[in-house]
């Protein structure tokens, strides 16, 4: 074994008389005769690309460090993986050898190969006085490594409560949280937020949120909220909620964080997360507390005392609208009744959210349009917030500015509304020859749909049919009360597209049996898209499918009313 070798074994061994021994002929007259000795390497490196100060400061010794530094070693020298001794002593956390070699002009800002600075290792091995004495010596918390993580994202990710509060009180905080040294656009964007979510740290994220952090931000997997969902994160779901966290936002692949617990997780925390979010999705229901009916007005609800009502709607004039399953007959009823009659027992309270969307979009809108509050039979007044309860869309528009501002996702339009947009500008409609449903997966019922309604002059509501998943087959299959679901209140104006729906002719497009196969019946219909959905939830065989009910598809995710119908109606055929 040469001198070198025994150097590092040496120091690997912690061996200080042995170390001491071995620099100590470094220190032999140069005036020798070239070849008469041969002076110690202390800076040689092994097939590691580690050297002795490598291993002096990864086990830490003070006295190791001070007598290779003394020997000339050279304080900045990299192994192959671009780590210096400042990385190791970094990531072992022992304040005095960081000292030592932050005397001796250590680089605090030199990353390795993978973009790590030693800020980085001892923000996410917890180690704050190393992580303090680092930033007193300028060390730039907002250098990204790599993986596209500062240190502020490491120490949320691995839940390093005190040094993720450093890092906030640091002068840079404000730069960090709002991520100005990253690429938005790059697929592996994250934030401290998405980190500590997914890993369930709650102390972190309400640190976070405390120093101001966008609570909404997105990546190509969605919000914080995404995160905290899909990995079955309970109370952090319940945080982000408390914290204003928009519940509706969909991520790059259409999805909710509803969406995503429906399809992907079945842990019993998923269980808690899905009533957590079908609550702050705005899925509220009421139970009667009195008969209700009102022979003048078509579109009104016929209720009994302990009726339980799905609400759907809540419109400015204080009514709402609900919809009614009856389990022993297996009918479904749909109208319109007064709040007052009324208590809800599934909901939250206001507060809860302080985000509440403008009247008239797919957002989020008061209780009876006006923020009033509602009297339960325990005699207290609950403020009830409702999110993404569905308003009527606006009637006499332009087809293309209708369905173009009709919000399909959130703020995104749709490539049904583009191809809306590509129909109207070439002049070219579609033919009243109507489409199979295969076809129709394709997009082209919206064309099919407006031609048909403005035979009549009724196309103003396309966009209600667009919106509630219809196609023209089903559409031919539609009762009145079906009509009033998607918004066609006016008794007029329903009891003529009734009319014209009585004489469609289409040819019976339901599939004659039921395969076997769960996914060749969905496809049949045209929904192979509710395929994970159902079998995600339990539903995984066409002989459980068969027994859904309204109220099944509703606690499934199945929300679109036109969807709910295709599968009701290929289910008892």
């Amino acid at each position: 074994m040469g001198r070198e070798q025994e150097l590092i074994q040496a120091v690997k061994n912690e061996d200080v008389p042995g170390v001491q021994k071995l620099v100590a002929k470094i220190k032999v007259s140069k005036s020798k005769l070239l070849g008469s000795t041969k002076r110690l390497n202390v800076n040689y490196q092994d097939v590691d690309g580690f050297s002795a100060l490598h291993h002096a400061a990864l086990v830490g010794s003070l006295e190791l460090i001070s007598l290779l530094l003394e020997a000339q070693a050279i304080v900045d020298i990299k192994d192959t993986n671009g780590m210096r001794p400042l990385h190791y002593a970094a990531w072992q956390g022992k304040v005095e050898p960081v000292r030592l070699l932050l005397r001796a002009s250590a680089s605090v800002n030199m990353a390795s190969l993978d973009g790590q600075v030693p800020l980085h290792l001892s923000a996410q091995y917890g180690h704050y006085e190393v992580s303090e004495m680092l930033l007193q010596h300028q060390s730039n918390p907002c250098l990204i490594n790599k993986a596209k993580k500062t240190p502020l994202d490491l120490a949320c990710e691995f839940g390093r409560l005190k040094v993720a509060q450093l890092l906030l009180n640091s002068h840079m905080c404000v730069a960090l949280l709002e991520g100005q040294f990253k690429d938005t656009s790059d697929p592996n964007y994250t934030t401290p937020l998405h980190l500590a979510a997914k890993n369930g740290h709650k102390e972190i994220i309400r640190q976070l949120l405390k120093a101001g952090i966008e609570i909404n931000r997105q990546t190509k997997t969605g919000t914080a909220l995404h995160e905290a969902a899909l990995y079955g994160k309970t109370e952090v779901v319940r945080l982000l909620l408390q914290g204003g966290i928009d519940v509706n936002i969909r991520n790059t692949y259409n999805q909710t964080a509803l969406d995503i617990v429906n399809q992907f997780t079945t842990s019993h925390a998923s269980k808690d997360i899905k009533q957590l979010l079908r609550e702050a999705s705005g899925i509220l229901k009421v139970r009667a507390l009195k008969d209700f009916w009102n022979l003048h007005d078509p579109t009104a609800l016929n209720i009994r005392a302990g009726d339980v009502i799905t609400v759907l709607e809540q419109h400015a004039d204080g009514r709402w609208k609900g919809h009614i399953h009856d389990a022993q007959k297996g009918t479904d009823r749909v109208g319109y009744f007064p709040p007052s009659i009324v208590e809800v027992i599934s909901k939250r309270t206001a507060g809860d959210r302080n985000s509440v969307g403008s009247e008239g979009s797919i957002g989020s809108i008061r209780s009876a349009g006006s923020g009033q509050s509602t009297e339960g039979t325990n005699g207290q007044f609950m403020g009830i917030l409702i999110e993404n309860v569905k308003p009527l869309l606006p009637g006499g528009e332009d087809l293309q500015q209708h369905v173009l501002s009709s919000n399909f996702h959130n703020g995104q339009t749709s490539s049904l509304g583009t191809q809306i947009h590509q129909n109207f500008s070439n002049d070219r409609i579609f033919s009243h020859q109507y489409l199979r449903p295969e076809q129709l997966l394709e997009g082209k019922d919206a064309a099919a749909i407006y031609n048909w309604l403005s035979e009549f002059q009724l196309e103003c509501y396309t966009a209600n049919f667009l919106n509630a998943g219809y196609d023209v087959p089903t559409i031919s299959r539609m009762t009145p009360e079906d009509l009033t679901a998607i918004g066609v209140t006016k008794p007029g104006h329903r009891k003529k597209i009734s009319t014209e729906i009585g004489q469609l002719s289409i040819a019976e497009w339901l599939p004659n049996y039921i395969p076997d196969d769960l996914m060749e019946w969905l496809s049949a219909i045209g929904l192979p898209q509710y395929h994970k959905k159902l079998v995600s939830n339990g539903y995984d065989s066409i002989n459980i499918v068969t027994d859904l009910t309204w109220e099944d598809l509703q606690e499934i995710g199945i929300n679109k009313l036109g969807h709910q119908k295709k599968i009701m109606l290929a289910v008892k055929r």
